[in-house]
């Protein structure tokens, strides 16, 4: 779907960001620290004004409004296509996950406080959680919150403040992005060696061809993508193809 030879000067000496999401018009978005990009199958088109800070991770909610995190402020996109100020995060740097009614907010580069917020619309979050070690990505299936930590994925309850490993690899084969397909209850991890889908207790190894992507599951396929070498894959009907 994309190809870095499709990329025009200015946007290929661009870096882009370990982010993709799918708009409410169905447009794959993906982000450098300084634009958001919509790609169509006519091309990509940048949109939104990004001024000062740099953008660290974006989402969409359920309702379809775009929230971005520009360094330590949580944004969304207004009428008027510029980004607006909610309110100011307690870390800088985080990262951004849609849940059905809060966001998850999350810091991945800090080297101690591995911190896990969750947002409400009200204007408010709290602190979930704490992790000695780095989240790397949070989703929702199945009424839980499942949080990738390093190389294993776990299962949280707020209620009772407690985190279950579902499942873990090896130490050196760290999870880079998670996503799900909540038709089927199946939780696609996408880590340094390849992607897996786990379902239930299952957990299948799907392909090494897309090592290291950022994936996002739509419509029956997999969207992969590598920031670094710009390219955009798309595997169709993907969850029949999986034998558990």
């Amino acid at each position: 779907m994309l190809k870095s030879e499709m990329l025009d000067e200015l946007i290929s000496k661009e870096q882009f960001i370990k982010n993709i999401d799918i708009s409410p018009d169905n447009y794959i978005s993906i982000s450098t620290n300084h634009q958001i990009y919509m790609l169509g199958w006519g091309g990509i088109a940048s949109f939104g004004s990004i001024n000062d800070k740099k953008i660290n991770s974006f989402s969409y909610t359920t309702d379809g409004l775009l929230m971005v995190v520009k360094e330590n402020e949580l944004c969304f996109l207004n009428k008027a296509g510029n980004l607006e100020k909610i309110v100011e995060l307690p870390l800088e740097d985080m990262s951004i996950a849609t849940g059905h009614e809060v966001i998850y907010l999350f810091n991945q580069s800090s080297k101690i406080n591995h911190k896990l917020y969750a947002y409400t619309k009200g204007g408010k979050y709290k602190q979930l959680l704490q992790s000695p070690k780095p989240i790397s990505a949070i989703v929702e299936l199945k009424n839980s919150l499942y949080i990738a930590i390093e190389s294993a994925v776990f299962s949280f309850s707020s209620e009772v403040d407690n985190l279950n490993l579902i499942t873990a690899f090896q130490k050196e084969n760290k999870i880079i992005s998670m996503t799900a397909d909540s038709d089927n209850q199946i939780l696609y991890i996408s880590t340094l060696e390849g992607i897996y889908a786990l379902q239930n207790e299952s957990l299948v190894y799907l392909t090494s061809d897309f090592k290291a992507n950022i994936i996002k599951y739509f419509k029956g396929g997999l969207i992969a993508f590598n920031p670094e070498k710009k390219d955009i894959v798309r595997v169709v009907n993907i969850n029949k193809s999986i034998k558990f």
